[in-house]
């Protein structure tokens, strides 16, 4: 309580703002202006931040790795929607509100194109698309007419629902008899893989909801409390921001669409899960660690059989010098050239026989560093492959 007490931090006591009167028709439990002059809500502003780490993340994945163009959509929709909601609690104008609420329907539909339309020919994709914008289209001028905040909310978690249980659908009637039947091995773990990674984001987003709903309930009380522990403790008990963080992870639902597209496309063992459930964000990779590992493996080999090589080389030469180093400085000597014996000085031939030993050591140095290196390589790939199987396959 004494830490607690040392770094309190009183709001603003003026609450007027750079942007003006509220003219959202929604309002949430975080004092209006209660820490900056030019920002409303500080605290829902700054927690959209999540969505524009996750969405670049996301597009990042989809371009390196080649997915299916559909989730650049998805994912610059997501980014749009943070970028209106941030726009929203900083200003609270009805124009910023519809930039924070219609983006979500529209990034919804785009998630529900790719759900739907998936491997499906393409006048259907366009029956599915025309359906989809009709759709958008209806619940955009019906929300501009009513101003009714149930009506979209209703409306973005009914399209959500269905494009979930299509989802569920298509993972087991289709994708784990497909897998039973070519590969078997793997089928079990893949599909617990899947359902735990479209668990946690609906979990995510559920919990999300739930203190969402409770910082409504509750605004008055926590509100009390908010004034009376002080920043920057207070912030913990803005909800609505909270929202905004459980729901940004609920990113993993996208990433649960990608790797069920991989699977569906029999392309499983070319690409891999990289996710250690509540401990990393997920994304879908090309197995190139695994690649990593194997050609690591090669190499160790070729370069052990050429270290031995050299060994063996310097071995001999260091043998040679010795009984060199033992003869009289006059004895004659010979060394072979070709099909000839050439006779050397013996003083000179040591020299050689040095300099030979020596950029023989040089090599065998750099050939144990680059086994070192290999090795190294070869460890931490497995190392990593095993702790996404594990955490993945959990």
């Amino acid at each position: 309580m004494e830490l607690v007490s040392a770094l309190q931090i009183p709001y603003r006591e003026s609450r007027d703002g750079f942007w003006g009167e509220q003219t959202s028709t929604l309002n949430w439990c975080e004092e209006d202006y209660n820490i900056s002059f030019y920002c409303a809500e500080v605290v829902n502003t700054l927690t959209n931040l999540v969505f524009m780490w996750l969405g670049v993340k996301g597009l990042r994945n989809v371009v390196e790795y080649s997915h299916s163009p559909i989730f650049i959509l998805v994912y610059l929709g997501y980014i749009v929607v943070g970028l209106g909601s941030m726009a929203f609690h900083t200003t609270l104008k009805y124009e910023m509100q519809l930039a924070d609420e219609l983006p979500m329907i529209y990034t919804v539909c785009i998630m529900t194109f790719a759900t739907f339309s998936y491997k499906k020919s393409v006048k259907l994709q366009v029956l599915i698309a025309t359906t989809l914008i009709g759709l958008a289209a209806f619940i955009t001028i019906y929300y501009l007419y009513a101003k009714d905040p149930v009506f979209h909310q209703v409306a973005y978690g009914l399209i959500t629902v269905g494009t979930i249980f299509r989802g569920f659908y298509v993972m087991e009637c289709i994708l784990r008899p497909a897998l039973k039947r070519r590969n078997p091995g793997e089928c079990g773990r893949l599909m617990r893989q899947m359902w735990m990674l479209a668990l946690t984001g609906i979990l995510m987003f559920l919990a999300g909801f739930i203190i969402w709903n409770m910082d409504n309930i509750y605004c008055h009380s926590l509100t009390r409390t908010k004034r009376k522990i002080l920043l920057p403790w207070s912030m913990l008990l803005e909800g609505h921001g909270w929202w905004h963080i459980l729901t940004g992870l609920a990113y993993h639902m996208i990433l649960w669409r990608v790797w069920l597209n991989r699977c569906l496309d029999g392309r499983e063992k070319e690409f891999m899960l990289d996710w250690m459930p509540l401990r990393s964000v997920p994304q879908v990779l090309v197995r190139e660690i695994e690649s990593q590992a194997i050609a690591a493996q090669q190499q160790i080999g070729l370069v052990r059989t050429q270290l031995g090589s050299k060994q063996r080389e310097l071995r001999l030469a260091q043998l040679t010098r010795s009984e060199i180093l033992s003869l009289p400085p006059d004895t004659a000597v010979y060394e072979g050239v070709g099909k000839m014996f050439v006779a050397v000085p013996v003083p000179a031939l040591q020299e050689k026989l040095g300099s030979q030993i020596k950029d023989i050591e040089t090599e065998v140095d750099a050939m144990g560093k680059r086994l070192h290196y290999l090795e190294t390589t070869a460890k931490n790939s497995q190392e990593h492959i095993e702790k996404m199987l594990k955490g993945g396959g959990q």
